[in-house]
């Protein structure tokens, strides 16, 4: 389904503590003042730009908690109204305003999938992001995310 904005993603080089205000991730691409970054089920607001790639953060905001988050996790940059306090209700409308939709509240990522050529349309839902964990080489971790994209 076509989506009126794609949020953009970046990923944390370095991993934080819960009360740390400074992240590293790989890109401040498309990041501004005022601006907020999702990573595992936590918000943090951009306070400001230090020298790249380190951006200073106000964490646990808009009713999260600052939590622990290790390198390589995504974070998905947008605007305040761009994530949601609660899971999606009915179909998708053939243009959603964002994707993915970012459930705040509880963690989840969601994806628009199915027919978006007729409004209403019973062949159009809401699918949930997953991500499983698993050993990998030599006894490092692993992740793997299920339904990474949308139509």
């Amino acid at each position: 389904m076509p989506a009126n904005e794609t949020l953009l993603t970046t990923t944390l080089t370095t991993a934080v503590n819960p009360s740390e205000g400074r992240l590293v991730v790989a890109s401040t691409a498309g990041m501004l003042p005022g601006m907020r970054l999702y990573l595992d089920g936590e918000l943090a607001t951009i306070i400001r730009l230090d020298a790249d790639p380190v951006v200073i953060v106000g964490r646990g905001v808009d009713g999260t908690a600052g939590r622990a988050h290790p390198a390589g996790v995504t974070v998905y940059i947008g605007r305040a109204d761009q994530f949601y306090a609660g899971p999606p209700i009915g179909s998708p409308p053939a243009i959603i305003p964002v994707s993915p939709y970012i459930d705040t509240m509880n963690g989840q990522v969601w994806f628009a999938q199915g027919d978006a050529s007729s409004a209403g349309s019973a062949n159009r839902w809401w699918q949930q992001q997953t991500q499983t964990h698993g050993g990998a080489v030599l006894g490092s971790r692993s992740s793997t995310f299920d339904l990474t994209s949308s139509t």
